[in-house]
């Protein structure tokens, strides 16, 4: 390498250690009190599966049916129109 790569390198290796520095004393796990873990493990936990499926209304039941079965008609277009695309294209290069 010639010099003035390795300065400039060595400079933005010390700037990115000085960064790493800085923010690891600004980033530090924060753990929630014990008090607040136990209530929402008590809350979930007493949650009834059955309870949990009548929050999915119908309605949004049906968005998700009707998203779904679209999904999977454009992926049967697309390898139908890939297929189509592929087979023709060998027909004309015997030709």
């Amino acid at each position: 390498m010639n010099k003035r790569i390795e300065k400039k390198y060595k400079a933005v290796k010390e700037e990115v250690s000085e960064l790493e520095s800085s923010l690891s004393g600004a980033l530090q796990s924060i753990h929630p009190p014990n008090d607040v873990m136990q209530r929402l493990q008590e809350r979930i936990g007493k949650l009834e599966p059955n309870r949990i499926a009548k929050r999915i209304s119908t309605w949004e039941l049906s968005i998700i049916t009707a998203g779904a079965v679209m999904s999977v008609a454009m992926l049967i277009l697309t390898v139908a129109r890939a297929l189509f695309y592929f087979f023709s294209r060998q027909k004309k290069q015997r030709v």
